[in-house]
């Protein structure tokens, strides 16, 4: 009970970053710093030129829209444990694969781009968090 309850709260705080930056991707949102807490913020323009570059997909998909929909299965999940019980196997694998792709991508922000974004970081960190909430609570 106590782990779906914490993958519940990580998985909207994913959905809340993950939408955040699908927004500024599809225009819905300009990519401006008042939607964003002081401590995130970035230069003007460098969240959307940041989520333009090729390492911002998988598979062709924009990795923020990819975590829309991961966050959104773990939510219901945690919601419905009978969706908890069904899904826990594809979820820890799904896990496993996001923090995998979340070292690459610190990897790339940090030593090729020479970028720091909070908020990318704060999403790799919910993940490996997620990841071992999972392992801890079948």
């Amino acid at each position: 009970m106590v782990g779906r309850i914490i993958i519940g709260i990580l998985s909207l705080l994913g959905i809340l970053i993950s939408g955040y930056f699908a927004s500024i991707y599809h225009n819905l949102l300009p990519d401006v710093n008042r939607f964003v807490p002081r401590f995130c913020r970035m230069e003007s323009g460098a969240c959307s030129s940041l989520l333009s570059t090729s390492q911002a997909r998988l598979f062709g998909v924009p990795n923020f829209d990819l975590g829309v929909l991961y966050y959104a299965g773990l939510l219901g999940s945690a919601v419905l444990p009978s969706l908890w019980k069904q899904l826990h196997s594809m979820l820890f694998f799904g896990s496993i694969v996001a923090i995998m792709t979340g070292f690459y991508l610190t990897y790339v922000l940090v030593l090729r781009l020479r970028v720091h974004c909070i908020l990318c970081f704060t999403i790799h960190a919910v993940n490996f968090l997620i990841f071992l909430t999972l392992l801890a609570a079948p």
